[in-house]
């Protein structure tokens, strides 16, 4: 994964093209998906919108792992970074009632891009996509990923000339109730 080292500026000090000219790539704003998995119930507040789900949930594992990956994506925003934390009440599958509350701001002190694509494998050009943050509760664990869509200079799928990104599911935070 690919991060920064020690900086004169922070993200909001420097200035912001979107593209991989603010190296290393961070983000202002952001658009946020929640997940409940393995739940009898569960409630997700974030940017004043209920985002759960107050049914019992499938287990991820139903979902299988490509089903699952093309989910995990944020549908609510352009939101700037970061509304108060989001506040979470769920039923776990046993039954038992937990509550948390989950602050992205010093999960992303630097708002920074996490990815795995290097430097000399984005082009100069084109600007990144939007930043997904992605929370998850499965059964007892609450999980924070994020993904970017990042431009690539060469085919992931070789053969594939659509396929020129990369938009991997990084995992930020995880926390067991």
């Amino acid at each position: 994964m690919t991060t920064s080292a020690a900086r004169s500026a922070t993200a909001s000090e420097r200035p912001y093209t979107g593209t991989v000219a603010d190296w290393p790539m961070f983000f202002k704003r952001h658009m946020f998906g929640a997940f409940c998995f393995d739940t009898q119930a569960c409630s997700v507040v974030y940017a004043g919108h209920d985002h759960g789900n107050p049914a019992a949930t499938p287990s991820r594992a139903s979902l299988g792992a490509d089903h699952y990956d093309e989910i995990m994506r944020g549908s609510f925003g352009d939101l700037a970074n970061f509304p108060p934390p989001a506040e979470l009440r769920w039923t776990a599958k046993d039954g038992t009632e937990l509550s948390a509350s989950v602050d992205f701001d010093p999960l992303f002190p630097e708002r920074l891009i996490l990815h795995k694509v290097p430097r000399e494998e984005i082009p100069e050009d084109v600007s990144m996509g939007f930043t997904h943050v992605l929370l998850e509760i499965d059964d007892r664990t609450v999980t924070v990923y994020t993904r970017t869509m990042i431009p690539t200079r060469t085919e992931q799928v070789p053969g594939n000339r659509y396929s020129t990104s990369r938009d991997d599911l990084i995992r930020v935070w995880t926390h067991t109730y």
